[in-house]
């Protein structure tokens, strides 16, 4: 009700300024750590490179190194015939001498399917045994006498992996010429060029997950090539029963890594695991403390096989953790992620924002994945 004399904001309400804050605040908050956030060591936590096709290839190689298991089990104390890991059997040669569950055998001959060896039991004077499926085999040298000529050469291929680029884009952005000249609160330039901020980041959004998750393709005229990111790579070393990071859940894969030829140093994860992580209680952690605050949060861990850094990423599924190290992934370019305006044909402006990366990732039996957190 109006008062005669004193005039009250509820009197004369037509007209009024509107009290709006001079910013705007994304509701969609954006950080990319892959693409530009530093690990515990000072690094970035990827490294860059650029490529020069839609494929890109490189070439992993394996040392044969004298250690595997055994993959069958040999009942009998006097069977001759040892199965070992796929793949492995050329790792020995004729005249090893081999360490299973305190016995001593020794290589007579490569039997006639791959990775099979024919022995000879109680080599040494030790006592035969049972070996049993996932026994370790250690080669502990060559048994061939003084003189003697050396067996056939050994050598092992090496692997051709290959991944493809992605096109980010083309995303278009359009504004109308009275659009472009309209006030606006919260913004400091153009409309136009308020758009084309946002859509950038949001293609960095799109390769940040690519990276993370992305599933190789080769595409077709009609449909896009796709990336192949840490998901699709990590494939030996998977943890798909943990559902809550451990201490020793990490540190059994670290050593799964570290076993492989690996030195993991990096550690990517998502909000509700970088909390678990955070929340554990070993000595094995180390994170800085203030008296005057509460809490504690974990930026790397220093263990046996090394210092692993622990990056955050928003877009790191919540199912998901990564461990691998920093000079095994890089992210390749193409194209740069970049802004170019299109031809004018009508009362407004246009553009569009396009780019290309790739992703490479070497020896990923160095690497691990957790794929089954809550």
């Amino acid at each position: 009700m109006a008062i005669p004399g004193i005039q009250q904001t509820y009197d004369l309400p037509t007209g009024v300024k509107l009290d709006v804050e001079d910013a705007i605040f994304l509701i969609s908050p954006f950080d990319v750590p892959l693409q530009g956030g530093m690990g515990a060591d000072g690094r970035t936590a990827l490294a860059t490179g650029s490529i020069f096709e839609t494929k890109y290839e490189w070439l992993d190689e394996q040392l044969l190194t004298p250690k595997t298991t055994v993959a069958t089990t040999v009942s009998s104390t006097t069977a001759t015939i040892l199965n070992v890991g796929a793949g492995t059997g050329i790792n020995f040669q004729t005249g090893d001498v081999l360490l299973v569950d305190g016995e001593q055998v020794q290589i007579t001959a490569y039997g006639t399917t791959a990775d099979f060896l024919l022995i000879s039991r109680g080599f040494n004077g030790s006592t035969a045994t049972t070996m049993a499926t996932g026994d370790v085999v250690i080669g502990v040298g060559s048994g061939l006498p003084e003189g003697s000529v050396p067996p056939s050469a050994r050598a092992a291929d090496r692997v051709d992996r290959y991944n493809y680029s992605q096109i980010l884009g083309p995303t278009a952005v359009a504004v109308t010429g009275t659009e472009q000249v309209v006030q606006k609160y919260g913004l400091t330039s153009t409309e136009f060029d308020h758009q084309v901020a946002n859509r950038i980041k949001e293609q960095a959004i799109t390769l940040e997950q690519a990276l993370l998750m992305g599933q190789r393709y080769a595409g077709s005229a009609t449909v896009g090539r796709l990336l192949g990111g840490l998901d699709y790579w990590i494939s030996t070393n998977v943890d798909s029963a943990t559902t809550a990071l451990s201490d020793s859940a990490i540190m059994v894969q670290a050593q799964a890594c570290f076993d492989a030829g690996g030195n993991p140093d990096r550690l990517v994860l998502g909000s509700k695991s970088k909390r678990t992580v955070s929340a554990i209680n070993s000595t094995e952690i180390r994170y800085g403390q203030v008296t005057n605050v509460r809490g504690q949060v974990v930026d790397f861990y220093d263990t046996d096989y090394g210092r692993i850094s622990v990056i955050l990423d928003r877009w790191c599924p919540l199912s998901r953790a990564f461990l691998f190290e920093r000079d095994q992934a890089t992210i390749e370019t193409l194209r740069p992620l970049q802004f170019e305006m299109l031809a004018k044909t009508g009362d407004f402006i246009q553009g569009q924002i396009v780019g290309e990366k790739g992703f490479r990732f070497r020896m990923q039996q160095h690497a691990a994945k957790f794929t089954a957190l809550t």
